[in-house]
């Protein structure tokens, strides 16, 4: 297809300062850890996400980050542990496969730090989330891309999702407290611009 320009190919005019990242996750983790009721701390990681994130360094309170993790991939070490989180008294994989954050807003806190006002999205119950954020630096990869490093952290409360609060366990062994800590350790790769024929 052609257009009067010639077949000119065009770019989006996008300020200098801003930039759209898309997570790489061979480089990046999506853990969770709770002080759990016997006393040990209940860590765990999921194992497959995605994701972007969007960086304004004149504007920080235009950043955005989007995360869809697959809730049948969590991983806390022990595969009967890792099959009972995945059932119907916790997450529900089977029927709720995606587990997803998206920002709408963000507060500047100072220098490299935001705090990302959103919703998370869990076993069909959707409510507000605050992530504290932090931006630790910009690199070139080996193949010359540039890559950025973003720390996302915030406390979820199971007692306040109703959908998440069971004391039914399999084992008796691992029951997991009320604050789980969700950590969000991003490496992310500059998305270069689509081009197209007007």
């Amino acid at each position: 297809m052609t257009s009067g320009r010639g077949g000119e190919l065009l770019v989006p005019s996008l300020p200098a300062d801003t930039a759209t990242y898309v997570i790489d996750p061979v480089h990046s983790n999506v853990t969770f850890c709770s002080q759990s009721r016997t006393a040990t701390s209940a860590r765990g990681a999921f194992r497959q996400f995605a994701g972007t994130l969007f960086l304004d360094s004149e504007r920080p309170e235009r950043t955005t980050l989007a995360v869809y993790v697959t809730s049948s991939s969590i991983d806390t070490g022990s595969k009967d542990r890792n099959a009972h989180m995945c059932s119907a008294p916790f997450l529900a994989a089977e029927q709720y496969p995606i587990i997803s954050f998206w920002s709408s807003s963000a507060e500047a806190l100072g220098t490299n730090l935001c705090r990302l006002a959103g919703s998370l999205s869990v076993k069909g119950t959707t409510r507000s989330l605050v992530v504290d954020g932090e931006y630790r630096g910009c690199s070139l990869s080996p193949q010359g891309r540039e890559r950025v490093r973003f720390v996302g952290r915030s406390v979820l409360k199971r007692s306040e999702w109703a959908s998440l609060w069971s004391t039914v366990t399999d084992t008796g062994e691992w029951f997991m407290g009320d604050d789980v800590e969700l950590l969000f350790e991003m490496s992310a790769v500059k998305q270069v611009p689509v081009r197209w024929w007007p």
